[in-house]
This record gives C-alpha cells, structure tokens and sequence, in this order.
C-alpha cells in the first residue's frame, strides 16, 4: 500500500482510528510506503488520538527504513512555466 502525502492537514478522529486499523490489519503482513514533506518526529501530532499515533507509528518503526530526500522540487525542474518564471536548470 502506497500512502502519499502523509500530513498535509492534520488528520480527524475518524481519519486517525481508520489510518491505525490499517497499520495494525497490514503489519507483519504486508508492505507500506509512505511518502511524506514532514519529518517523522511530526508525524505523532497529525493524529487525533497520541495513544493511537504512538502505536501505529511504533508498528511503523518496527522494521522500516527510511530515506530522506533533500533537494530543490523535481516538479520544479519540470514545469513548463520555469523559462516564464526566470528558473535555470538543464534544458
């Protein structure tokens, strides 16, 4: 499962027991990937419940891996608008 853009807005009461019950129904079971612009540490406060966000994110933890990105945007690079908007880059 692919869940991208992890903590746009914080997430609601529903949202945060619907995201756990997901983490709990796929952990050891199956393969996530979460994608996020907010740094792990933050992720707690998105959920509604902290008893909750500290489970998921601890079944989270338990065998993940991260990678952390950091960089100008690569959708930057590829809009058409740069030229108009004075970017550079490699064209």
């Amino acid at each position: 499962m692919i869940l991208d853009y992890l903590g746009l807005h914080r997430l609601s009461a529903q949202q945060s027991a619907d995201l756990y019950e997901l983490i709990i129904g796929r952990h050891r079971v199956s393969s996530f990937i979460i994608t996020s612009n907010r740094a792990v540490e933050e992720w707690l406060s998105l959920f509604d419940d902290p008893i909750l966000g500290n489970s998921a994110l601890d079944r989270l933890a338990n065998a993940s891996y991260q990678i952390v990105i950091e960089g100008a945007s690569y959708r930057e690079k590829l809009s058409p608008h740069r030229k108009l908007l004075g970017g550079k880059g490699g064209d």
